[in-house]
């Protein structure tokens, strides 16, 4: 009993030097598989800045300084110290010589910040010793009064008078003959007020107290981690005729293939860009005042072009020589000036030439020479009208030839896809059933042949209509076989600690990488995506071993502490908890009021 009460003594003693050896730390597991990238999600998002990851001997983290370089600078970058609680010595070896700070062993042998070792007496931590409480019971006295007998307490009840047996037989009959009715069997107390008051606070605090333990329950909403599975394939379109023989063998990872062919044709309407004015239209002109900035005069000949910063060209109509600079200042001259038809992009002027006062330049001088001489006018420019007639330019017609033939070449494989659904129509089957198979020379395309009515070259015409046509030639298969083998594969390569939660059909893509036209065989690589997440169902083993775990850990941990273990899981992306009564604090003492919803990780649908 004293080396009991002395280990007791010993664990009160050694409490709080414990508590200083080991203060509180943000702690994370490694398991020994785990790549570099699992490890830095695991931190990014705590808020703690200082985190010690605990790593089993072997693990992938330490095969390779590379991984702890990476693990090291992405936790810098999130403003995270990290440090590494080991016994692996290459990893110990690897972490000093990167920069990281580690744990294993002191030279003294004792475990400096972490340890399993039961005998590590400073990091034992012992229960604190019960208080023992006594109580000093009274012990008995001897009274020092003398004994009294019988006879002689009844003297003192009589007037001290004393009194025989009989004389006492005597008195209780005369009693029983003179006594009152008798009193009633049951006799009601008036029950103590104090002790009712007392009696029902001890029942409310017991009440409470059972309502405190027993009543309050969580519910926990897990979303599992879920991430995109690809799988591919490859796979072999064999013509059904050619290779009747061998599809009928049903052989792995082949699917019919069914040769379709059209006849494209197409027209298309195509818009003059020829113009010309008519009699109605007409240029505008002006006067213009021309400026001379050198020393010499400047000789214009006729129809010198003067431009806007709008590219409206006037030319002038008649030749002119513009003076010198002198001590009066530049020298300067007035012109006639009338708008070309069109400006210097091809647009037609008209009425765009009536401007008011603007600057001119000429375009035929060089760019530093362009401020030495220039022109402006003072009054608007008057009578432009726009009336113009379209034709029919050669630069028309070679546009046209390429228009239908972009046009046609990109509406063929719409058109063949038309073909294909309309193939399946007559056969009896889903319109959707068959896919025409696509990619690089999957659809071979004819040489277009335009159509274009002849000598149309100078007509009057604001448009004009062209027509194409062109032979297509393709391949479809059945969709629904490619799609059941993709799925197939997908399934098979599935975690299986993982349920495939939704495979994406639209995902589907292909490369075709091998085409033999004389055995009617077609071999590329097909590809699927789905999603996958962690299975965590109560019904299955690994769903209700996780659940298990969790709840035996959070059992009457405060709630938000709760949700930073649960969420620092692996098998977890999202928990959130709802507590009743919404004020407790902390997840129930009994593990049977913890409850469990999981949530998908995506919506099915």
């Amino acid at each position: 009993m004293n080396n009991n009460k002395q280990t007791k003594q010993e664990g009160e003693v050694s409490e709080e030097a414990v508590s200083k050896l080991v203060p509180k730390k943000r702690v994370l597991y490694c398991e020994i598989d785990e790549e570099v990238t699992v490890i830095f999600d695991k931190l990014k998002h705590l808020k703690d800045k200082k985190i010690y990851f605990v790593v089993p001997k072997r693990a992938i983290l330490f095969q390779s300084g590379v991984n702890l370089k990476i693990l090291k600078r992405k936790a810098e970058d999130v403003g995270k110290t990290i440090s590494l609680i080991t016994n692996d010595k290459n990893g110990v070896y690897l972490a000093q010589k990167i920069g990281i700070e580690v744990y294993n062993k002191s030279d003294t042998g004792k475990n400096v910040l972490f340890s399993t070792d039961e005998d590590d007496d400073e990091l034992r931590i012992t229960p604190l010793r019960a208080t023992v409480n006594s109580v000093d019971e009274k012990t008995p006295t001897r009274l020092k009064e003398r004994k009294l007998s019988i006879s002689e307490i009844l003297t003192k009840m009589k007037g001290k008078k004393p009194m025989t047996i009989s004389q006492i037989e005597k008195e209780k009959s005369k009693k029983e003959e003179i006594k009152k009715p008798e009193r009633p069997r049951f006799v009601i107390v008036s029950p103590n007020r104090h002790a009712l008051i007392g009696l029902s606070v001890v029942s409310i605090f017991i009440f409470l107290v059972i309502v405190y333990v027993a009543l309050p329950g969580v519910t926990v909403f897990i979303t599992p981690a879920a991430s995109v599975l690809e799988k591919s394939m490859n796979i072999t379109l064999a013509d059904s005729v050619k290779n009747k023989s061998e599809l009928s063998t049903r052989p792995r990872n082949v699917i019919a293939s069914f040769p379709i062919d059209t006849n494209i044709t197409k027209t298309i309407t195509h818009y003059a860009t020829g113009k010309k004015f008519s009699e109605r239209g007409a240029n505008a002109s002006g006067v213009i005042t021309i400026t001379n900035n050198t020393p010499t005069a400047w000789p214009l000949v006729a129809q010198t072009r003067f431009q806007t910063e709008e590219g409206l060209v006037f030319r002038l109509q008649a030749g002119t020589t513009v003076p010198a600079s002198g001590a009066n200042g530049p020298g300067k001259i007035e012109a006639l000036v009338v708008a070309d038809i069109t400006d210097s992009y091809g647009g037609i002027v008209g009425e765009r030439g009536n401007i008011g006062p603007s600057k001119f330049f000429l375009p035929g001088l060089r760019e530093d020479s362009r401020s030495k001489i220039y022109a402006e006018n003072a009054a608007p420019m008057t009578g432009g009208v726009t009336d113009f007639i379209s034709f029919i330019t050669p630069e028309d017609l070679e546009a046209a030839k390429k228009r239908i033939n972009d046009e046609i070449i990109k509406g063929a494989i719409e058109d063949l896809r038309a073909a294909v659904k309309k193939q399946a129509e007559l056969v009896g089957e889903d319109p959707d059933k068959f896919v025409l198979l696509e990619g690089d020379g999957a659809v071979k395309v004819g040489e277009v042949k335009a159509q274009i009515p002849s000598q149309l070259e100078g007509k009057e015409l604001k448009e004009f209509q062209v027509t194409g046509q062109v032979y297509v030639t393709g391949v479809y298969y059945d969709r629904n076989e490619m799609l059941e083998m993709l799925k197939a594969e997908l399934a098979m390569k599935k975690s299986p600690q993982k349920e495939l939660l939704r495979i994406n059909e639209d995902s589907t893509s292909y490369r075709i990488f091998e085409w033999d036209e004389a055995r009617g065989k077609i071999k590329l690589t097909a590809n699927i995506k789905g999603i996958e997440q962690f299975e965590i169902d109560e019904n299955q083993e690994n769903g209700a071993r996780l659940l298990q775990k969790i709840r035996d850990h959070i059992v009457g941990k405060d709630i938000e502490d709760a949700k930073s273990y649960i969420q620092n899981l692996p098998e977890v992306n999202k928990v959130e908890i709802d507590s009743w009564p919404a004020w407790s604090p902390t997840i129930p003492n009994i593990p049977d009021n913890i409850e469990f919803e999981v949530r998908p990780a995506i919506e099915v649908q």
